[in-house]
């Protein structure tokens, strides 16, 4: 396919930049170049993700070490199907007009991800495939590792496929199964979430390619057959909102949930802890709101419906919970599971604490294991950086092993940030001020916006979520086709995929907002997301966070925006216009952030 052509110069710098890429500015390697447990499909590019973990099983092989700790350290097996094989499926079925169409809006993203999908695999490729799929019978997972991905400017962090398959079946049920999912990661290139990115960060959608990164799926197969690991995650060096002044951005962030990462890497909730205070909570020691900030929903593989499915913690029936969740008592206590069989009896709520695995090493050196290897990876990479993680408590090779293995997925380079630095917040009358909060994260000034999208907590109703954020997608769109900026305001999580957290809204439809506000009221009490991809691109972008908690004090002036311009509003969306302006100061030093009337 003509069109798609690779950048031919790289602005990074450093050894991971330069690892692989050959004079014409492409990255390729021979399989002479490859560690052990890594294979390829094709003579053309890895792609990002890919060629990030290349480089450290590399460094490892050639006798480099991360951690003390190294024996509890794996990788699983990789197999990457090249950009070769995207290109020849393009080009075989004639894909460059019709992405041309709907890159340029002439025909529906939705169509060209349906034509995508429903087009023939090149059949040339069959083989290498079969003879993969007879060396590797266990359940997989599929992820994207596109050429664009993973650079420090712009990560493509959750805006690309990726999924598991069981891998079961007869040997053509399988193929069919894995070119399918194949097909669906290429379709998501020129998906509304991607061209919606692109656009942000002025990305050329003809310079993007799409390798696959496929991966034995880590884990165990338990009750009700469903497979997944007992606990995964997501892990970052550098963190850009510590929420207090006991740590340091450089201390770095880790999310763990029970199941697969998947709703580590989302706006969901998970367990967040800093590696060098691993007690302190961000949402506190009050167990009350400990509680309503925990994972009740867990992802996993259900080998016999053959996809991720979601199962409440409760009822996943696994006696190996007792080791990472404690109870939550009627009289509103935390307490720790006594043995594995309690896991089966209790009829209180399972809370995933993972209190054992993060504060001691009775398990497993699991928290100096995290530290050392964020620590290793940034000095390895030269970037800040994050990781994706599963721990296995019970394969063969963790039973052998007599305790739990940790199993790195992938590993992303972050890039480097702006310094925290104090923004001084001038004395503004009280008239004047649209918003004030405490507790923010980060710092940051905007001025000039005219533009305010709030959805009203009040109002909001979760059974008309999908439609709050269709209605929302759609005042973006029309904003960013005026290249107006807008501030974003309404209830709980905003593009939580659980419509009773928050406005369900997609990337494309937020990617305008140049402010973010998460409203805690009386009936939305959200848990700010620290780590989640979602974040880090919204930092990455330089959109501004403000959380908003009603009850700590935080003020809404409902008065002085109901007496601006309405442009639009329905039952639970207003869309103000603010013809003098507004302007934004988040000042993290001393905690306070601030929207008001310009004069």
């Amino acid at each position: 396919m003509q069109g798609h052509e690779h950048p031919r110069e790289s602005t990074q710098t450093g050894r991971f930049f330069q690892f692989g890429r050959t004079n014409d500015g492409r990255y390729r390697f021979s399989e002479d170049d490859l560690p052990k447990q890594l294979n390829l499909i094709g003579s053309g590019e890895i792609g990002g993700k890919a060629r990030g973990l290349l480089y450290v099983m590399d460094h490892l092989e050639r006798g480099g070490e991360l951690t003390q700790y190294q024996p509890f350290l794996r990788f699983p097996d990789s197999t990457v199907i090249t950009t070769e094989i995207f290109d020849e499926f393009m080009e075989s079925n004639d894909m460059e007009a019709a992405v041309l169409a709907g890159c340029s809006g002439d025909v529906e993203l939705e169509e060209l991800g349906r034509r995508i999908v429903s087009s023939p695999f090149p059949s040339r490729w069959k083989d290498p495939l079969i003879a993969f799929l007879e060396r590797e019978e266990r359940p997989l997972a599929v992820r994207s590792s596109s050429v664009m991905e993973d650079d420090t400017n712009h990560s493509f962090a959750g805006i690309y496929l990726s999924d598991f398959l069981p891998n079961r079946g007869s040997m053509e049920e399988r193929f069919t199964a894995l070119t399918h999912v194949i097909k669906r990661v290429y379709a998501s290139t020129f998906s509304a979430n991607a061209r919606a990115y692109r656009k942000r960060h002025g990305l050329d959608w003809r310079k993007e390619k799409m390798a696959i990164l496929v991966q034995n799926m880590i884990g165990s197969q338990y009750s009700h057959g469903l497979f997944y690991p007992l606990v995964g995650g997501v892990a970052f060096s550098i963190n850009y909102y510590p929420w207090t002044t006991r740590l340091k951005p450089e201390d770095g962030i880790v999310r763990l949930v029970v199941g697969t990462g998947t709703r580590a890497v989302g706006r969901e909730y998970a367990r967040v802890y800093s590696p060098k205070m691993p007690g302190l909570r961000p949402e506190g020691s009050d167990v009350k709101t400990i509680i309503r900030a925990s994972q009740e929903t867990v992802d996993v593989l259900d080998m016999e419906v053959g996809h991720l499915s979601q199962r409440k913690l409760n009822a996943l029936s696994n006696p190996l919970l007792a080791k990472i969740c404690s109870v939550a008592t009627e009289d509103g206590t935390l307490q720790d599971l006594l043995s594995t069989a309690a896991v089966l009896s209790t009829k209180d709520r399972l809370i995933a604490s993972f209190s054992r695995l993060i504060e001691g090493q009775t398990l497993m050196p699991f928290t100096p294991l995290v530290k050392e290897t964020l620590a290793s990876l940034e000095a390895l990479l030269e970037y800040p950086i994050d990781i994706e993680f599963a721990v296995d408590f019970s394969s063969p090779e963790a039973s052998q092993h007599g305790a739990p293995l940790f199993f790195v997925l992938q590993v992303r380079p972050l890039g480097m940030r702006p310094e925290h630095r104090e923004i001084p917040i001038p004395a503004i009358e009280e008239k004047r001020i649209v918003l004030h909060c405490g507790s923010v994260l980060g710092n940051g000034r905007r001025q000039h916006l005219r533009h305010l999208v709030y959805v009203d907590p009040a109002a909001y109703r979760w059974d008309r979520a999908y439609d709050i954020a269709r209605t929302v997608g759609r005042i973006n769109r029309e904003l960013e086709d005026q290249d107006e900026p807008y501030i974003l305001m309404g209830p709980g999580r905003w593009a939580s995929s659980n419509p009773q957290l928050g406005v369900p809204a997609q990337y494309n439809e937020i990617a305008g907002a140049s402010i973010i506000v998460e409203m805690a009221t009386a009936g939305f009490s959200p848990e700010l997301s620290y780590g989640t991809h979602f974040y880090a691109d919204m930092v990455s972008s330089g959109v501004l966070y403000l959380p908003f908690h009603e009850e700590k004090g935080d003020r809404l002036n409902h008065e002085l925006l109901e007496g601006t311009n309405i442009l639009y509003r329905d039952e639970h969306v207003t869309h103000f216009e603010v013809l003098v302006g507004m302007s934004v100061y988040v000042d993290g030093q001393n905690q306070r952030g601030i929207i008001a009337l310009e004069r």
